[in-house]
């Protein structure tokens, strides 16, 4: 059973410290069902849920071409010469640019259901089920694009999803987004955003991105869930390079 520090006592905290975990003493309100915050990419999944969704909208061939084509602002980047959340609008143009929202959420849908469950670390998992066990506000907050996430949430029974969002004007995705990039600082900036001072009893990560969130938290998992299958490489390369989506895609009619 997981318990927490909920505010300053005169008796010694005998709280138990989830292995792999830093803790801190954060004081708070004792009224609020405290916060877990999830990232996803790399913390919830083993792979990466962003270009997956790009090649399940583009196909194989649309994805390494228009990845082809974006050689130059991924150069550009690595130089320090544009920012991440520029890089990030010029793939989004690339990929998702004049589409139709209608059909853009039906891609998330689609997405969600049949990519999530090839991917979910059960671990990570089995952490957010047990956080949900305690009745804490089980939060995803990521720099993927928060439309196929609320889809696995809604999946996962989480309420709530903060994420890099893509605007849409008339109808149809500008290929801009809409809102910050959630990355790094501005991961901790949504959660208090959405939350203001709610504790923020635990977070899980496992990049720099991560950073603020994790120290936000008074336990902080990072890099903790490890559970993949052995053979993930060969799982990636099948679902970029093979005939696994187009065939799941075709069997839905």
């Amino acid at each position: 059973m997981m318990t927490y520090d909920h505010g300053p006592s005169l008796a010694p905290d005998t709280s138990p410290v989830v292995p792999g975990m830093a803790t801190r003493a954060i004081p708070t309100p004792s009224t609020v069902a405290p916060i877990a915050a999830f990232d996803v990419d790399g913390t919830l999944t083993w792979a990466d849920s962003f270009s997956l969704f790009l090649r399940f909208v583009a196909g194989r061939w649309g994805f390494l071409l228009k990845m082809a084509r974006l050689v130059p602002d991924f150069v550009a980047y690595s130089f320090g010469m544009m920012p991440r959340a520029g890089l990030k609008e010029k793939i989004i143009h690339a990929f998702l640019g004049g589409m139709k929202a209608a059909h853009y959420h039906h891609l998330c849908a689609d997405f969600a259901r049949f990519i999530y469950p090839l991917i979910a670390r059960p671990d990570a998992l089995a952490r957010l089920r047990a956080h949900q066990g305690i009745h804490d506000q089980v939060v995803l907050v990521s720099a993927s694009l928060q439309d196929y996430l609320a889809c696995w949430a809604a999946d996962l029974g989480v309420p709530a999803v903060l994420a890099t969002r893509v605007e849409v004007v008339a109808g149809l995705l500008t290929g801009r987004l809409d809102g910050p990039n959630c990355w790094g600082p501005q991961k901790l900036v949504a959660i208090q955003g959405a939350y203001g001072q709610t504790f923020l009893a635990a977070a899980y990560g496992d990049t720099r991105g991560d950073k603020e969130m994790l120290e936000g938290a008074q336990n902080q998992g990072y890099r903790i869930f490890q559970e993949r299958p052995r053979n993930y490489q060969s799982q990636i390369l099948s679902l970029y390079l093979g005939n696994q989506i187009e065939r799941w895609r075709a069997n839905q009619g």
